[in-house]
């Protein structure tokens, strides 16, 4: 077990708290909007990088792939570094990758695939080991929310500026704006690096594994891992085939269901925030976690049972709620792994937990897919969040009975 970092006093965490919020957060949303580029430009970037659209898509996992090796070594990297700099390398190697991309050659794209999935696995171990040190214990269910809105808010960054960019002006145009944007923010870091890094361990030891011991040292950090994994299938099983279910089994316009789903965004934003203000009101974060796992197997059954044959509205509806709540449990989630882990092991712990929650998001689109093929209904694809969400009370219940510390 290593020690426990230096805490700042009460009046340095009053001042600098929301300054580290924003920072993180933005930070966020750089790095999510940035992933996201490649897919909301696919055919006009397929088309530049001379290969098929479809071929894009395959970006997106190689991506969370690359994320997921990251995080093994991420915390380390945050704790030597600091999770200031930490967070400046990240908008450097999203900057880097943004102009890599300018390029226009496949392998320029696979260059930029790779210093996007390194940023995006730096993100959340830095931004865990200045939240847990500036953040009050009883706002930090509400802190860690707000800063996971990034995720979504990136999406509707990439969403309204790609798109608009590229009919004015080229591609090009999107990817040097989120690099200018990255640039900047690594230069406002600056100012607080100083401060923000004052605990940072320039000698804290590599481990072979990276943060893999964690969820070998600490079973409730392996329970707590596998339902990273399972609510992350069910999160992006709803954001990859909602469009499609709506589109080809609703027969609803393609422009209405883009709609839609901006307003699944917006719901997963909210339910973000709310959770975590119910969590903060609770004083508890693993009922919140508890309910949210019943209302996600819920909602997800009733779509795949009688998606098919409930009206319009009422599907509309359940895809909205299931936006609230699939896409709502990321921030009280993490803010449940600082609570549970080891002291000074909040950058580890948190990269161990995301591993498996970036391997939920390469498996469960993945096998979505398996099930339309076989079965030819995306409705019955909804079966497998189902599942997910049921198996995430599963581990839930036994996260709660497992070693070290006592649950609250």
């Amino acid at each position: 077990m290593t020690a426990s970092s230096p805490t700042p006093s009460s009046s340095s965490t009053s001042a600098e708290g929301w300054w580290v919020l924003a920072a993180t957060t933005w930070v966020q949303v750089l790095c999510s909007g940035a992933m996201l580029l490649v897919p909301t430009l696919a055919p006009q970037v397929a088309a530049a990088f001379g290969m098929p659209t479809g071929w894009v898509g395959l970006q997106v996992s190689l991506l969370y792939g690359v994320a997921m090796l990251s995080s093994l070594q991420s915390a380390v990297v945050a704790r030597r570094l600091g999770g200031c700099r930490a967070s400046q390398l990240a908008m450097a190697l999203v900057l880097a990758g943004c102009m890599l991309a300018l390029l226009g050659t496949p392998l320029a794209l696979l260059g930029t695939t790779v210093m996007l999935g390194l940023a995006y696995g730096l993100t959340s171990p830095a931004a865990a080991e200045l939240l847990t040190r500036y953040t009050p214990a009883g706002r930090r269910n509400l802190m860690f929310s707000i800063k996971q809105t990034g995720v979504p808010l990136g999406g509707v960054l990439a969403g309204l500026l790609a798109p608009t960019l590229t009919a004015y002006w080229s591609w090009h145009a999107a990817f040097l704006a989120v690099g200018l944007a990255c640039l900047g923010m690594l230069l406002l870091l600056q100012g607080r690096r100083l401060l923000w890094d004052q605990t940072r361990q320039p000698t804290a030891p590599m481990r072979g594994s990276g943060s893999l011991a964690v969820l070998r040292e600490q079973p409730s950090m392996r329970w707590l891992g596998a339902v990273g994994f399972c609510l992350s299938a069910a999160q992006l099983s709803l954001l990859s085939f909602a469009v499609a279910f709506m589109v080809e089994e609703r027969l609803l316009a393609l422009v209405t269901a883009g709609v839609v789903v901006s307003v699944v965004h917006v719901a997963g934003v909210t339910g973000r925030i709310g959770w975590g203000v119910l969590a903060d009101y609770l004083g508890r974060s693993l009922p919140v976690l508890i309910g949210l796992a019943v209302a996600i197997t819920l909602v997800f059954l009733v779509l795949a049972l009688l998606g098919a044959l409930l009206p319009t509205w009422t599907v509309v509806a359940l895809l909205v709620l299931a936006g609230a709540t699939s896409v709502g449990w990321n921030g009280v989630y993490l803010a449940e792994v600082t609570r549970r882990c080891r002291p000074g092991e909040v950058g580890e712990a948190t990269a161990a937990v995301l591993v498996l929650t970036y391997m939920g998001v390469l498996v469960g689109p993945a096998l979505f897919s398996l099930i339309v093929w076989v079965t030819a209904s995306y409705a019955i694809g909804f079966l497998l969040p189902a599942a997910t969400g049921g198996l995430a009370i599963f581990c839930l219940q036994r996260y709660r009975g497992a070693g070290h510390g006592a649950i609250r």
